[in-house]
């Protein structure tokens, strides 16, 4: 029999701090709705499992590493058996080193034991329960933000009606993926949602949990308010909610639509699904130590002239920093986890990053499990991840900067290791 606790705990920090995720400082001025650390932990009769999913752009994997840390030392839940996800939320608090923003420690302490506390918590209240899972569809409110242009070269976000637009560089994932888990009287108490698209949406100087808190707000006042609903950002790096198709301007209430509509889906997806008590649970990952980006000669002269130009635009010399900055790292490589939980026919999968959809839709079509979850930004920061090709056609993602550093076959890597575990998983 399976057993399952949920919790969630606010997080939302105090006004003043900046808010990381733009090239320009924001210090928070509001609230637009509050930031939480939301935890499942799962357990059969052999092992515990625990995720932690946090309304924040980021964390390093050394404080992913603090997080486990204090989980096991109150509940003795292996390490390695925990998941921490980052919902990447673009107005959240203070927790990376980004462009003009820098990390509070203050903040990450908090952090660090109230993401803890909601794992700890969930621990203390799991009870015999009931697990599924399900897939939804919706395919307008996201879109591929990188485009082949007429002229050959590759652009980010060109803008609307872009009349140099050729076509989309790149798919989207369609899928909403749904884990419902409901008490041993057929009610529903907790869910899982997955979806990819940048939760970028809200912008602003005004903590928001964006789209997936709006996602939240409506599954609450359907099925309750003791409701825990877990958010799970897809794999996204190059996907957002930025229709170039389209004259029509982005309402600020955009963020409402796209999490009513996943919203709706979601509910149609948990009605359908049929639970089960008698299911295995386990957790296994991979730890790769991937090369670093080297920055050439020719990258780093350029990168000093455009600081000390005075014609250089301050979006060039943010970047240019980033070069010097990252130049200074003479380490060759870094550790990178990939990692797997299995519920029963699910698995959810951690990529560290913000990683090209590509790799998600190979690890869904490739996976021996039915139903596939899969989660960035989870388990440490390690910037963009782009496909290969998209090296050599540039665009914002390929830039190196001191989160933009993994080497350009770190993509290929992650992707191979994730489908090794997730064999090792099936055998058992």
């Amino acid at each position: 029999m399976i057993k399952c606790g949920m919790s969630e705990v606010d997080i939302t920090p105090k006004l003043g701090l900046s808010i990381p995720g733009y090239l320009n400082l924001r210090n928070a001025t509001g609230v637009k709705d509050e930031l939480f650390a939301k935890a499942m932990v799962f357990a059969d009769e052999k092992m515990v499992a625990g995720l932690v999913a946090i309304d924040a752009l980021d964390l390093e994997l050394d404080d992913v590493i603090r997080i486990r840390k204090r989980v096991y030392q109150l509940t003795r839940i292996e390490e390695e058996n925990i998941m921490v996800c980052l919902t990447h939320t673009h107005t959240g608090g203070p927790v990376v080193n980004s462009f003009v923003t820098k990390r509070d420690e203050e903040y990450i302490t908090y952090l660090i034991n109230k993401a803890a506390d909601a794992v700890i918590l969930a621990y203390n209240k799991m009870q015999p329960v009931r697990i599924g899972s399900g897939k939804g569809f919706v395919d307008d409110i996201s879109f591929n933000r990188r485009y082949f242009m007429k002229d050959g070269s590759v652009k980010t976000n060109p803008g609307k009606l872009n009349l140099m637009i050729e076509k989309p560089a790149g798919p989207i994932d369609t899928d909403v993926m749904v884990i419902k888990v409901e008490n041993m009287e057929g009610n529903i108490i907790g869910a899982i949602v997955n979806f990819a698209c940048h939760l970028d949406v809200v912008g602003g100087n005004e903590y928001s949990a964006d789209y997936a808190g709006e996602l939240v707000k409506v599954l609450k006042s359907l099925y309750g308010e003791d409701l825990i609903t877990l958010f799970l950002n897809g794999i996204s790096g190059n996907i957002n909610h930025i229709n170039t198709n389209t004259k029509e301007r982005k309402s600020i209430f955009h963020y409402k639509k796209m999490g009513r509509i996943l919203a709706g889906e979601t509910v149609k997806v948990l009605t359908k699904i049929n639970c089960e008590e008698n299911i295995r649970v386990d957790s296994k990952k991979e730890v790769l130590s991937i090369p670093l980006r080297r920055v050439a000669e020719e990258e780093l002269m350029k990168a000093q002239q455009e600081m000390k130009s005075e014609n250089t635009s301050e979006i060039d010399k943010v970047f240019a920093n980033e070069v010097l900055e990252f130049n200074k790292n003479k380490v060759g490589s870094t550790d990178v986890e990939a990692q797997v939980l299995r519920i029963g026919s699910t698995t959810i999968t951690g990529f560290p990053g913000d990683v090209f959809v590509e790799f998600g839709l190979r690890v869904k079509k490739e996976s021996p499990f039915e139903y596939n979850v899969v989660s960035s930004h989870t388990n440490g920061r390690n910037g963009y991840i782009p496909i290969k090709e998209a090296f050599t056609q540039g665009g914002y993602e390929v830039r190196t900067t001191r989160s933009n550093k993994l080497a350009h076959e770190a993509g290929d890597m992650i992707t191979e290791a994730v489908l090794r575990v997730m064999g090792e998983l099936k055998k058992f």
